[in-house]
Parts: C-alpha cells; sequence; structure tokens
C-alpha cells in the first residue's frame, strides 16, 4: 500500500468509531472551511475583519473597492499638493472633496506628454508640470494659460518638488536636478551620474532627497551634494521619508534600502523581484511596496517582512495609504485593477478595469483618496475613474491618451488631470 491509501485507511477507522451526531457537524464544519475564501497572505499575522460578503466561491478581488464612509480624521495637509502624493511618506491624502461629475474647467496644451503628477505652488496659483518633452510649464490655476517654461535638456518624468519659498526642483533625464525660482529662473543644475527619472522630496534635515541611475542623492537646498548612496540595481521608486528621517527606496536589485543620516544603510531587504511599486509609509510607521513578481509587501520600521500578498500583476508606481491605514495599488495586466488591502495584508476589495490581457497594460501606482474616502486615480486605457466608498464607480472621464501620473487635488476639490496626449485638464469640484 502507498501512503495516501494508508492516510485514506486510518481516516475511514476513526470515522466509524465517531457518533452519528458528531460526525455530521465534523463533516459540515470542514465542507464551510473547505469553502470559505481565504486571504491570499503569506504571513502568521491574524487577518482584519472582513468588510464584504462574498459568495463562497468568489475571490477577494471579486469584493468592491470599499472604504470607510467617512473615513477617519486624520490630519492632511491642506492646500494643493507640492509632491508626488503630497508628502514625504507618499500617502496620497486629500483634504478637500472632489468633483462629483467630470465638469471641465479648461484643458491646457504642454511641450510633450505628461508622466508626472502636477504640483502647486504655496498659494496654489501657479501649476507646474513636467514633460517629456524636456521642460517645467508653469500653468495658471485660473485659466491654464502659460506663465513661463523651462528646458531642462531631456525628457522629465519626475515629479517636480515645491518649497513653501517658491523654489521648485526637477530631476531630468538629462542626468541633472535642476532647481527654478518662482518666475522661471534657473538657480542651479547639479550633475548626477544616472537618469533623475525620481520625485523628489524633502528630508528630515530639510535637503532634497532623490534617486538617480543607481544612486540616492541628498542635495542641500544650495545645490552642494550632502550625500550619496549607491545601490547595485536601478533605484526605479521614488524615495519615501519616515516621520524619523529614514529614506527608503525600492530598486532593481530586488532590494528595499533603509538610508539612515549621512547616506548611512540602516537595513535592506531582498524581495526577490524588482521592487518598482514605490514606497509608501503608513501613519504607525509601516512600509509597503510593490514588486514585479505581483506582489504587495509590508514591511516594519526596521525592514522585516510583516506579509506579502500576491496582487496578480506587476505593482508599479508608488503606493498608497488610506486614512483608515489601508494600503492601496494600483496593478497591470492581465487583469488591471486597483486593489485595497488591510493593514494585516487581506484583500478587501478590487475596482478592475478593462484590459488587454498584456502583463503590461494596467494602473501606475495607487489612488489619491479624498475627504469623503472616495478614490481617484488614471489608468492606461486613457481614462480617469472616481469610485466611490462605497466600491461603485461615480464617473469615468477619458483624455487622449495614457493616464499613468497621480492625479493632483487643490483645497477646492478641483482635481487635476495630465496626460500622455500632452495635456493637462482641470476637473471643477
Amino acid at each position: 500500500m502507498g501512503e495516501r491509501p494508508r492516510r485514506l485507511a486510518r481516516s475511514r477507522s476513526l470515522l466509524r468509531a465517531v457518533p452519528l451526531a458528531v460526525l455530521v457537524t465534523v463533516v459540515a464544519a470542514a465542507v464551510i472551511a473547505r469553502r470559505s475564501p481565504r486571504p491570499v497572505v503569506t504571513t502568521t499575522e491574524a487577518t482584519a475583519p472582513a468588510r464584504s460578503s462574498l459568495p463562497v466561491d468568489a475571490s477577494p478581488f471579486d469584493a468592491p473597492l470599499r472604504g470607510p464612509s467617512p473615513p477617519p480624521k486624520i490630519e492632511v495637509a491642506s492646500g494643493g499638493p507640492r509632491m508626488l502624493h503630497g508628502d514625504p511618506r507618499r500617502t496620497h491624502r486629500a483634504a478637500a472633496r472632489g468633483p462629483k461629475a467630470p465638469n471641465v474647467a479648461w484643458r491646457a496644451r504642454v511641450d510633450g506628454a505628461v508622466a508626472a503628477q502636477v504640483t502647486a505652488s504655496p498659494d496654489e496659483a501657479t501649476l507646474y508640470v513636467a514633460t517629456l518633452g524636456g521642460s517645467i510649464v508653469a500653468l495658471s490655476r485660473e485659466d491654464g494659460s502659460r506663465r513661463w517654461s523651462v528646458a531642462l535638456g531631456d525628457r522629465a518624468y519626475a515629479t517636480p518638488l515645491v518649497h513653501e519659498d517658491g523654489t521648485i526642483y526637477a530631476g531630468t533625464d538629462a542626468k541633472k536636478l535642476v532647481a527654478i525660482s518662482p518666475k522661471g529662473a534657473v538657480v542651479f543644475r547639479l550633475e548626477t551620474e544616472g537618469e533623475a527619472d525620481t520625485a523628489p522630496t524633502f528630508g528630515g534635515d530639510g535637503a532634497v532627497v532623490f534617486g538617480a541611475g543607481k544612486h540616492v542623492y541628498s542635495a542641500r537646498r544650495g545645490g552642494d551634494l550632502a550625500w550619496r548612496f549607491a545601490a547595485k540595481g536601478k533605484v526605479f521608486t521614488a524615495p519615501a521619508v519616515a516621520p524619523d528621517g529614514l529614506v527608503v527606496v525600492g530598486s532593481q536589485d530586488h532590494h528595499v534600502h533603509g538610508i539612515g543620516a549621512g547616506g548611512a544603510l540602516a537595513w535592506t531587504v531582498d524581495l526577490g523581484a524588482d521592487v518598482d511599486g514605490g514606497p509608501a509609509v503608513g501613519d504607525d510607521g509601516s512600509i509597503y511596496v510593490g514588486t514585479d513578481a505581483g506582489d504587495v509587501v509590508k514591511l516594519d520600521a526596521g525592514g522585516r517582512v510583516a506579509w506579502r500578498t500576491p496582487v496578480g500583476g506587476f505593482v508599479r508606481g508608488s503606493l498608497s495609504v488610506a486614512r483608515n491605514g489601508d494600503a492601496l495599488a494600483g496593478t497591470y495586466g492581465p487583469v488591471p485593477r486597483v486593489v485595497r488591502l488591510s493593514p494585516a495584508g487581506a484583500v478587501l476589495g478590487a475596482f478592475a478595469i478593462p484590459g488587454t490581457g498584456a502583463r503590461e497594460f494596467g494602473i501606475h501606482g495607487g489612488p489619491l483618496e479624498d475627504g469623503d474616502g472616495v478614490l481617484y486615480f488614471g489608468a492606461q486605457d486613457d481614462a480617469v475613474y472616481a469610485v466611490g466608498p462605497d466600491g461603485a464607480l461615480r464617473w469615468r472621464f477619458e483624455t487622449g491618451g495614457d493616464v499613468d501620473a497621480p492625479l493632483s487635488m487643490l483645497s477646492d476639490g478641483s482635481l487635476i488631470v495630465p496626460s500622455e496626449d500632452g495635456t493637462v485638464t482641470l476637473l471643477l469640484p
């Protein structure tokens, strides 16, 4: 007899010794347990309570993209975003309530495709657009008219960073970080060893932190270099900065790196695949990243893996963290969608868009959450989506090209939509 028949024989002898009533109860429980969906989490941490009711044979990805309504009250920076996802932790939250319908106020054409988030001056009167035509364009918030344009020498993928004094910092594929005055004058150009194509932010010491090639740089605001950290692969993600000043980046050496004071390595962790899904830091210090293995991974503040959850496609672009602590990620094909995960790693729900079946087609990064818990995001089907906290589609707005860049919300709820058709659109609240 083989191993399997011996196990079956032992099971049958045990069943004969169990009273019928008990047997019925045990069998019923076993059937329920077998048919109940299990969260796709590789961790021993307890999962959060379920927030949706699904048929027993359904996938958690079939659940609506639901969130709390209203979301918890958490301090969110007012005004328009002055950096990628609005803050150094890259949470991507807006204080305002966004448009209930896609009513266009204006549409402006710029110097090339736009793949970077649009940022705003401290008074929100001017919007800054980085273009793949190789320039930074300043637009009037009022009507979209052009105020000035500065040539950067090559494509600009990185979201511009705006200091409270109005200075703009922009990376470029010309291997430079460029500082620009609010009037459009170049303040300095800092040479880098690789394409400066990740969004800069401010470190805990006030220096400008950004990735270029295989390096992470920290530049003092006068333009001189404070420190430089070298990874073994391209740093593809925009750095996030934790409240204690720790700089976190993902790279194509399969690692997430935590960088401490002076550029010293605090910790590093190998995730076994390119880390192209940019880090976002939760309110409790947890770090969320995405990989080209199709996982969302949670790390604790010391870089230890808490869990990793498969989400069915590449996770690229910076993730978001909702006010209630859920992680929000956009995924690529074959089924592109936005996925919501609990702080314990359970898939709580998803919103899928029509895909092509291609693994390289999808949603780049996590959505923007407004004050009502509505999620706004763009996709590579040339459209922008608004999904309510009930998981239902509020509206869909088509542009003329891919919307890979994160969306921006101003303090009055206006929504700024950049598109790779070379336009920027303002939707009224």
